[in-house]
């Protein structure tokens, strides 16, 4: 699970909790609010490199 604030460790596609929108973040990023719902959590999907 990645919440808003935190730096990603991996990767990949991150699907939103609430409303199911799908971001791509890189490692090293922070992990921002859903941009359709302003929901603050997210899981991994899929890693990509």
């Amino acid at each position: 699970m990645a919440e808003t604030g935190e730096i990603t460790q991996t990767s990949g596609i991150y699907k939103c909790t609430k409303c199911g929108n799908e971001i791509t973040l890189p490692a090293g990023h922070r992990v921002p609010p859903c941009s359709k719902c302003n929901n603050t959590s997210f899981r991994l999907v899929r890693a990509t490199r």
